[in-house]
Parts: structure tokens; C-alpha cells; sequence
């Protein structure tokens, strides 16, 4: 077993507290720290997460790495990774990767307000299950010379921006280490597969130009139109109201769902006046008023046309 003593903290020991101006939550496979090996698909044997307070500075040196895998995510702050001897400073939402073996170095100030999520993992999959997410998952064959600057992403330093549901999935780990509940070394190995499909997903739609914002941007206006879909919806005064031109928008609608803003506001519509003829005796022309129409007779040309059958006969 691999412990690395600094001061007083000895990597491994602490599970929750405070520590010498460090704020650490940590859980262990198997109750303490150990660099695995194994041949199951994927394990994972240690999660936490280091949050600075006072203590001026954390530095790790392991000049001989470790047996199993390293991830890091920088949450807040900043941090400094060493590859090959070259500093790389980084900042928020970016994640970190050391293989196998591979010499490890990194340094976290308390000026610098840095919380890093760590997690440390093997298996026969994890090369695969890294290179899913974007990392390079095996031993570089051509490794740089020391003291060499590469390109970030060839040190498997790679941006995968802040998002929520990565310090949420880091913390289920963590619980479900420290609880140990029965089948927790499962699920702790399925969540960490759940993190890089989320930074799959998140890098993949950074990538594209504007995709992140226009994903975000549907979501908010779908959300919008299933809570006022009774209402008089102007799709021009929506997206000017969103400081958005009402081409773009209209655009990155129909790209996102398959159709326009006002065809899905009409297809809200038209279903949730099908529930309620299929589940009230309403009479037809207050459903149609209660969906959003105020000329019956228009709702039944729009429903028959949708449903291939008028309101009269949906009746359940």
C-alpha cells in the first residue's frame, strides 16, 4: 500500500474533516488507500475531494506514480499539473488524467480557492472507458521528452467546463464508499462510467459552435411552453424577451425537437386536449378554451387534422 505523508495528513486515513487548513471528504474501497490491480472490467478503490481553506499550499509528488488510474476535476479555483516535468495551470472545469505508472505531481494553493475532486480506479475496461470520454486510456508509446511542453490535451489535460452533475456523481461515489452498503462496490463503478458519459456528452456539444447555447436555450423555451401552453404565446416576443433574434432561434428550435416553436406549442395543445376528451366530460369547446383556442371550431379542424378523427369521437 502506497501512503504519501504530508505534515500530518497521510493519504488515506481521513474520511470527512477538516485537516490543517484543508477541507477533505474521501472514501475507501476497501477502508483505506491501495493501488489496484485487478482484472475486472472496472473498480474503483478511492474517491474524494480536496477543498484548500488556510493552509498556504498541497503538494503531491509520487515520482513513480501509481499502479491504477488517476482523474482529477478541478471544480473551483486553480491548479497546477505537472506532465513530464512541464507545468500546466488550469482552472476551473478542467479534468486531469494520470495512467499507470506515470510520475505525478501537482500543487494546490489556498490563494488560488482550489476544490479538486479526485478518484482513483483500474480494470480491463478503464482504457476503453477513457478513451470513450476523450482521454488517451493506454501508455504513450513516444512519451515527450522531460521538460517539454505538449498540447494539453496530449497530457490528457482536457476542458470539460463546470458542470453540476459532475461534483453530484463525484459525491455519490464518495457516499457510497463510505456507507458501504451492500452492492456499493457496483454502483460506485457504475457512476464512475455515468461521469464520463457526462463528459462525453458536455464535450461533445461544446465542440459545436453554439450547440451548447442553443441546447440550453430549447430547453428553457420547451420548459416554458408546457407550463403556458394555455396562454398566448408570441414566439417573436419569447425570443426577443431572451435577448435572441427570432430567426435563431426558430432555427435552433426545429434543429433541436424536429419541428417549430409554434408547431410544438400546437402539439401540446392537441395532446393534452386528446387526455382530457379521452378522461372528462368536458363539453368540446371549454377543452378547447382550456388548451389555448378560443374558437372552437378552428381547434376541431387543427384536432382532426392531427388525429385523423374529430373531438366528438375521442371520447373515452
Amino acid at each position: 500500500m502506497h501512503k504519501m505523508v504530508v505534515d500530518d495528513i497521510v493519504e488515506g486515513s481521513a474520511t470527512s474533516g477538516r485537516v490543517r487548513g484543508i477541507d477533505i471528504v474521501a472514501g475507501y474501497l476497501y477502508q483505506h488507500d491501495v493501488e489496484l490491480e485487478t482484472r475486472l472490467p472496472l473498480v474503483v478503490s478511492a474517491c474524494g475531494r480536496y477543498r484548500m481553506t488556510w493552509r498556504d499550499s498541497f503538494d503531491t509528488l509520487r515520482p513513480s506514480g501509481r499502479r491504477d488510474y488517476q482523474l482529477l476535476y478541478v471544480h473551483s479555483g486553480r491548479a497546477v499539473f505537472y506532465k513530464y516535468e512541464h507545468p500546466y495551470r488550469v482552472g476551473a472545469g478542467t479534468m486531469v488524467l494520470y495512467l499507470p505508472g506515470e510520475p505525478q505531481r501537482y500543487e494546490y494553493r489556498a490563494q488560488d480557492k482550489t476544490e479538486v475532486y479526485w478518484v482513483h480506479f483500474a480494470g480491463s475496461d478503464a482504457s476503453r472507458v477513457l478513451s470513450y470520454a476523450g482521454f488517451t486510456g493506454d501508455a504513450q508509446t513516444d512519451p515527450m521528452v522531460p521538460g517539454r511542453q505538449m498540447r494539453p490535451r496530449d497530457a490528457n489535460i482536457v476542458h470539460t467546463g463546470v458542470q453540476p452533475q459532475y461534483s453530484q456523481i463525484f459525491g455519490e461515489m464518495v457516499r457510497e464508499l463510505q456507507v458501504r452498503r451492500k452492492g456499493f462496490e457496483d454502483l460506485v463503478s457504475l457512476d464512475f462510467r455515468r461521469l464520463l458519459v457526462q463528459v462525453r456528452r458536455c464535450r461533445s456539444e461544446e465542440s459545436q459552435d453554439g450547440v451548447k447555447r442553443a441546447a440550453m436555450v430549447v430547453h428553457r423555451s420547451v420548459e416554458y411552453f408546457h407550463r403556458h401552453f394555455s396562454e398566448r404565446i408570441s414566439i417573436g416576443d419569447y425570443a426577443r424577451g431572451h435577448s435572441m433574434s427570432v430567426g435563431w432561434f426558430i432555427r435552433s428550435f426545429r434543429d433541436l425537437t424536429g419541428v417549430s416553436p409554434l408547431r410544438y406549442i400546437t402539439l401540446i395543445r392537441l395532446n393534452e386536449a386528446k387526455m382530457l376528451l379521452e378522461s372528462t366530460d368536458y363539453p368540446v369547446g371549454e377543452i378547447a378554451d382550456m388548451v389555448g383556442y378560443d374558437n372552437p371550431l378552428y381547434f376541431s379542424r387543427l384536432f382532426t387534422a392531427y388525429f385523423g378523427r374529430p373531438p366528438s369521437r375521442c371520447r373515452g
